[in-house]
């Protein structure tokens, strides 16, 4: 059995698309302690800290954030540009932006119809898109897309929440079938369910979150890893 190497992260470039998501926010620390450059995108939020790579940079870690709408194809090239500015290459991706839409299945418009499957397919799409000139020169390019599994009632009535991340599904299968074959392509899908302790029956028990982001963020850290050379295209569902 292969054991993953301590420096086997160490110098290498990871453009995480969205720094301020509980995930996103685990995935830069736990590579940024391991040795990686961490570029993070963000969108300012009133309220909510504007430099998700705080932490980091308390740890003296070479990291850089980036303010912006990557939900358009511009907004997703300036992120990636920030990135080439400051180390001219991306060897690790990890899409990670996720945004349900606000209204009903019934009242959703064609307006927050766009703006849903922009923000959650398009953004990881245009991303993608913009990196592969920094990563295909690469020697072992990993992307790792971050959905939701949509297990629950609650989520399987956001139906168009659902159908961007059944998206995202495709497009995993997709890219790791058509990028060149240097390329590693999964996806990781979070578990939405909540158990009681022990996995007993939650009506019996008060119920907890299966997952922390931070084991979230193991999985998506193992999938960058060369311990997953074997797996391509694959869905990990986690939780």
């Amino acid at each position: 059995m292969a054991v993953r190497s301590v420096h086997q992260f160490a110098e290498k470039v990871a453009l995480i698309t969205d720094g301020t998501s509980p995930i996103g926010r685990a995935v830069a620390m736990q590579l940024a302690l391991q040795g990686s450059y961490v570029v993070a995108g963000f969108r300012a939020i009133p309220g909510r800290d504007e430099d998700p790579l705080r932490e980091l940079r308390e740890l003296g870690t070479l990291a850089i954030a980036v303010e912006g709408d990557i939900s358009t194809a511009s907004g997703a090239k300036a992120l990636v540009a920030e990135a080439a500015k400051s180390f001219g290459r991306i060897d690790l991706l990890v899409n990670c932006l996720k945004s349900g839409p606000q209204s009903s299945f019934d009242k959703t418009d064609e307006a927050e119809f766009a703006s849903s499957m922009n923000r959650n397919l398009g953004a990881a799409y245009f991303v993608t898109q913009a990196a592969l000139e920094l990563m295909k020169s690469r020697p072992k390019p990993k992307i790792v897309n971050v959905i939701s599994a949509c297990d629950t009632e609650e989520a399987g009535q956001n139906i168009l929440f659902a159908a961007s991340q059944a998206a995202m599904e495709g497009l995993t299968k997709a890219m790791s079938l058509s990028l060149s074959k240097n390329f590693r392509v999964n996806c990781v899908a979070v578990s939405e369910k909540k158990k009681g302790p022990d996995g007993s029956d939650p009506e019996l028990f008060r119920p907890q979150t299966v997952i922390s982001a931070d084991d979230a963020a193991r999985t998506v850290v193992f999938l960058l890893s060369s311990e997953a050379i074997g797996l391509n295209g694959q869905i990990l569902t986690v939780g």
